[in-house]
């Protein structure tokens, strides 16, 4: 997403020194916004959580962290992300690789790539990102996939400096930038609907066209050429990958990986591939909401062993049987039409409401109604079947099951007007008891 919406609405930086924000720049605003609100103070980095357990006595959350010591809440807000845990497959022979491998989101910066065979398994939202940016350095650079990923093009570009002063010297007009654009991205809401299926294969046709040309080799263009429907995958944006695969230092695999070999890998359809450093850019574990923290709530259910079927959460942020927690990012919220940052906005301001009620209705606890967080998640499903993530999508949108539990069915209008009122009536609330209350943990 353009910096201009993938920045909190109440603290806009008018100087990104590109369309795209750098990862140091993002970094270094999320520092500033964090020191500003004061939030680091409130912040106690290098500490694990290993488990939360509710105690049904005291109405309050004990939390457990990976040094053995433990606290307690009123309230906890799980905040851990989706994309958080690297995921690198059980694949034979990993160990046996005589070189370097690493993660692409645990990236060994002492590793050399100069003039080394590189082999980036994977070729999703990283590895169009990793590939052209260590082409040049690299002998040799192989990527091997299992699916590949639909990609448009990244209008990318340095602001102009009269952009930059009208920006920074009236503010109006840094709002009025912020909304134009996010209405932009909102517009394509109409995309994850099978509605518009024909117009989708006209720019599905468009697309194959354009791979055709800028990859020129039939047999690369065939490989990293999509067979699934436009948008049932995340629609990555660069304007690198096609000329980068063109290259002839660039081999493409299209078969998965079937063993790890000492000297590099073997490919699902036999092809040998030499490396002398291993890239896995196979993304995280999306599905797997919260872990590998152990929930224990209310009658000492689990937490896991209730979504086994899938995670599924009342407006993503609530489930039955575990009072006063409650998810930011959790089931069913996940952004492909706009930015994220505006549902974690709404997110935020809910759970908010949420704790404003607990202390001025007197309330120990509010735990979401069974029939409500049902109802809701019958109409999510519902809706989910009339959009395209539900066409048999490749990637991690949906359980090895089939239930699509990662994206919201929706436009971002209509989740900003299901968590605009906290409904205490959509909860159980137990009376508050006269012990003192704990802070809440998120």
């Amino acid at each position: 997403m353009p910096s201009i919406i993938y920045q909190f609405s109440y603290a806009m930086n008018e100087d990104w020194k590109r369309r795209f924000g750098s990862q140091a720049e993002i970094r270094a605003y999320l520092d500033d916004v964090a020191r500003r609100f004061g939030i680091l103070d409130h912040v106690r980095f290098g500490t694990a959580v290993e488990g939360v357990a509710y105690d049904d006595d005291s109405g309050r959350w004990t939390v457990t962290l990976a040094d053995g010591s433990s606290e307690r809440f009123d309230v906890v807000a799980c905040a851990n992300g989706q994309l958080s845990r690297p995921k690198v497959p059980d694949v034979p022979g990993r160990e046996t690789f005589a070189g370097a491998q690493f993660h692409s989101a645990r990236w060994d910066h002492d590793v050399d790539l100069a003039g080394k065979r590189v082999a980036v398994v994977g070729s999703g939202a990283s590895a169009v990102q990793i590939v052209p940016a260590i082409v040049d350095a690299a002998a040799h650079v192989t990527v091997i996939q299992r699916s590949a990923n639909w990609i448009v093009n990244k209008y990318d570009w340095a602001p102009s400096r009269l952009e930059q002063v009208l920006l920074t010297r009236i503010p109006p007009l840094m709002q009025l930038y912020h909304l134009a654009m996010w209405w932009w991205f909102e517009a394509r809401v109409p995309l994850i609907y099978r509605w518009i299926d024909p117009l989708r294969r006209l720019w599905e046709a468009h697309l194959r066209r354009g791979i055709r040309r800028k990859v020129g080799d039939p047999a690369k263009a065939a490989a990293v050429t999509p067979d699934y429907a436009l948008g049932c995958n995340r629609v990555l944006l660069s304007s690198q990958w096609y000329p980068t695969i063109a290259r002839d230092d660039v081999s493409v695999v299209a078969s998965g990986v079937e063993r790890v070999t000492e000297s590099g890998l073997i490919a699902g359809d036999g092809t040998v591939v030499d490396a002398d450093v291993l890239v896995w850019s196979t993304g995280f574990t999306p599905t797997e909401y919260l872990a590998p923290m152990r929930i224990s709530g209310r009658d000492g259910r689990d937490l896991h062993r209730q979504w086994r079927d899938g995670p599924e959460a009342y407006l993503g942020l609530a489930t039955p049987g575990f009072p006063n927690l409650f998810m930011v990012y959790g089931p069913n919220t996940g952004s492909l039409t706009n930015t994220i940052i505006f549902l974690l906005e709404r997110q935020a301001a809910y759970i908010r409401q949420a704790v404003e009620h607990l202390r001025a209705a007197d309330v120990a606890s509010v735990e979401v109604r069974e029939d409500v967080h049902r109802r809701f998640n019958e109409r999510v499903q519902a809706r989910l079947r009339k959009t395209v993530f539900t066409t048999g999508c490749p990637g991690w949108y949906a359980t090895e099951s089939g239930k699509v539990t990662q994206v919201w069915p929706g436009s971002h209008v209509a989740y900003a007007r299901a968590t605009a009122r906290f409904r205490a009536e959509d909860y159980h609330q137990r009376p508050a008891v006269a012990a003192a209350r704990e802070p809440v943990a998120g």
